[in-house]
């Protein structure tokens, strides 16, 4: 099974392809270019992780979909890829600039990235939205890059930890050793009790809960 999957999926894609101006993917709903002209709510901006440089720093790619293409292959089951056709600003520092005292990005809009290399997958994909320096003409080229948020999630600060189910067992080991550490004696000397001891020990225990019930009845 997992050799014909590979062999269908070694022969390429289908010949004709599918294309959408929207597709909903990682709780973002992404549109092209096109779709968001003109409209309130602009969707067609996206960023994408790329490789470390030489600083240890994770390179960032924004750009705009210009087209959304599911390829589909031959064979059962059916499979399928939904790629996004991108067309990405300069990521270096011409085109680029990362302000992280204030956790301020922005994009030149006029300087694209001369490498070709459009293609995303749908789902590596992340949202964005640009907005332009609107009071400084001296920036008029340049964009500053909000990251958006899924939708149906809420960042609530200060929020107490919940225990999961396949969490109590360790909690519940912890308890054990800490009990087990607070009863210990201080010398680490056992004392030996019978079973005679212990049940004479329930008895008083036992007897003193029925007094007090009487007590409180009289």
């Amino acid at each position: 099974m997992a050799e014909e999957l590979l062999k269908e999926v070694a022969l390429g894609p289908e010949s004709q392809v599918l294309t959408m101006n929207k597709y909903c993917v990682n709780d973002f709903k992404f549109q092209t270019k096109e779709i968001s002209r003109n409209k309130k709510t602009n969707n067609s901006s996206v960023y994408i992780q790329g490789d470390v440089d030489g600083t240890g720093q994770t390179i960032e790619y924004y750009g705009i979909i210009h087209e959304i293409i599911e390829e589909r292959y031959s064979g059962w089951p059916k499979k399928k890829i939904v790629l996004f056709w991108c067309e990405w600003f300069d990521p270096s520092h011409r085109g680029t600039k990362v302000d992280h005292q204030h956790n301020i990005i922005e994009v030149k809009h006029t300087r694209k990235y001369r490498s070709y290399d459009p293609f995303i997958i749908a789902q590596n994909a992340k949202q964005v939205y640009y907005a332009p320096y609107s009071l400084h003409r001296d920036k008029n080229d340049w964009w500053v890059v909000i990251k958006s948020k899924p939708m149906g999630r809420i960042e609530i600060d200060n929020v107490l930890d919940v225990v999961y189910q396949n969490d109590v067992a360790i909690v519940q080991q912890q308890v054990d050793v800490e009990l087990k550490t607070t009863l210990q004696h201080p010398q680490h000397i056992l004392e030996e009790v019978s079973y005679d001891e212990i049940l004479n020990v329930e008895e008083e225990i036992s007897d003193n809960g029925e007094n007090e019930s009487f007590d409180d009845e009289e």
